[in-house]
C-alpha cells in the first residue's frame, strides 16, 4: 500500500524539473549521481513518504481505537443482556412464589374456617 501511494506521488509530483530517465546516472560502488533538481524532487518525495507513513500510523491507531470501542460495546451489551435474562427469571420465580403463597393463604383460611364452624 505504501509503495502504491509512493508511486502515485512519484508520478503526480511536478517532475518537469527532473527527468528521471536521463538526470540520474549510476555512480561508483553502486551509488547514483543525480542533478540538483532531481535531488530536490527526491527530497520532496521522501518528505511526502514520511508524511504518508505518519498518516498511515494514525489511521492504524484510529482503527485500533475503534476496534477497542467495539469490543467494549459488545462486552457491555452481552452483560446487560445477561442481566435482563436474570431479572426476567427472577420475576417469573417471584410470580410463582406469590401465586403459591396466595393459594396457601386461601387453603389455610378455608381450613381455619372449617375448624371454627365445627
Amino acid at each position: 500500500m505504501k509503495k502504491l501511494i509512493a508511486l502515485i506521488l512519484l508520478f503526480s509530483v511536478n517532475s518537469h524539473a527532473c527527468d528521471w530517465d536521463t538526470d540520474i546516472a549510476a555512480g561508483p560502488n553502486g551509488t547514483y549521481i543525480y542533478t540538483m533538481d532531481c535531488h530536490i524532487q527526491v527530497g520532496k518525495l521522501v518528505q511526502a513518504n514520511s508524511d504518508l507513513t505518519k498518516a498511515l500510523q494514525l489511521k492504524d491507531l484510529a482503527l485500533t481505537t475503534a476496534d477497542q470501542r467495539t469490543a467494549l460495546w459488545e462486552k457491555t451489551s452481552e452483560s446487560e443482556q445477561d442481566r435482563m435474562l436474570k431479572l426476567t427469571s427472577d420475576e417469573k420465580r417471584s410470580d410463582w412464589t406469590m401465586f403459591a403463597l396466595g393459594a396457601l393463604t386461601v387453603l389455610g383460611a378455608g381450613y381455619v374456617t372449617a375448624k371454627l364452624v365445627k
